[in-house]
C-alpha cells in the first residue's frame, strides 16, 4: 500500500491514493493455540528503543491523562518505524490495560500519521467527499479519528487544516479535509488517522479546538475539545 504523503499547501493531489487501513504486522507465534488472555488496542507513538534494547510505545488514555509507556521484547520486522503512530493490539504482562510496563504484541498496524497544517480554509474544498465517522478523540497533542472512506487507486487530498484566519483566536477552527479529486465513489474502507496539533494546541491563549467534519454517519459535524 502506498504511503500517505502531505503536500496540501501546493494545491496538488499528491496525497497517496489509498488511505492506510489494515496494514497489520503480527507476531505469528503468539497466535498458536488457545489463549484466554485479554488483548487491548490503543493508538500509540512508536518511541525510540530503550537502553536495554526493548521496543517502546507511548500513549495517553484520554485528553491529558498521564503518559503511559509500554515495552516489548519482540516486534514484527515490518512494524512501523520510530516516530510513527500505530494501532497496537497487545496483552499487558500485569493484566492492567492502562499502566506502564511490559507487554506482548499481538499485532501492530500502520495508520495515517500527519501534522495539522495552518492555511486559509477557503483554499480547499475540504468537505468535497464526506467520511463515515465512527469517533474522534484527543490524546495529548494528538487528534485521532476512526472512520471509513472511499477506496481509490488515485491520489486524493486528505489532512487536518487549521484555518489561519482563526489560528490565533481562543478557539481555532480545524477541518478534516477529504477530497477524492474527481475519483469515483467506491466501497468504504475503515481507516485511522492521528494528527499532531501541538503547534496550535500549545499556543498561549488557546482555550480549545473546534473541529469540523463532513460526516455521512453521525448527525453531529462540529466537535469542541477544551483545554
Amino acid at each position: 500500500m502506498n504511503t500517505l504523503r502531505r503536500h496540501l499547501h501546493t494545491l496538488k493531489a499528491t496525497v497517496a491514493a489509498a488511505l492506510l487501513a489494515a496494514t497489520v504486522a503480527s507476531c505469528g507465534d503468539e497466535h498458536q493455540g488457545y489463549n484466554d488472555k485479554i488483548s487491548y488496542a490503543e493508538i500509540v507513538t512508536v518511541a525510540p528503543m530503550s537502553a536495554d534494547g526493548l521496543h517502546t510505545f507511548t500513549f495517553r488514555r484520554r485528553d491529558d491523562s498521564p503518559l503511559i509507556t509500554l515495552t516489548a521484547a519482540k516486534l514484527p520486522s515490518t512494524a512501523p518505524k520510530e516516530g510513527k503512530r500505530a494501532l497496537l493490539l497487545y496483552v499487558p504482562a500485569s493484566g492492567e490495560p492502562y499502566a506502564s510496563g511490559a507487554i506482548t504484541v499481538r499485532s501492530i498496524s500502520t495508520i495515517n500519521t500527519d501534522t495539522a497544517i495552518v492555511r486559509p480554509i477557503e483554499r480547499y474544498r475540504w468537505d468535497a467527499n464526506p467520511v463515515f465517522l465512527n469517533s474522534v478523540w484527543r490524546t495529548g497533542d494528538y487528534l485521532n479519528f476512526r472512520f471509513r472512506a472511499d477506496y481509490s487507486d488515485r491520489p486524493r487530498f486528505f489532512g487536518l487544516v487549521v484555518d489561519s484566519v482563526t489560528a490565533t483566536e481562543p478557539w481555532p477552527k480545524a477541518y478534516l479535509m477529504h477530497n477524492l479529486n474527481g475519483a469515483p465513489q467506491n466501497y468504504l474502507r475503515e481507516s485511522y488517522a492521528s494528527f499532531d496539533i501541538s503547534s496550535v494546541w500549545q499556543r498561549p491563549g488557546c482555550l480549545g479546538l473546534e473541529v469540523h467534519v463532513a460526516d455521512s454517519n453521525l448527525p453531529q459535524d462540529v466537535y469542541r475539545f477544551t483545554k
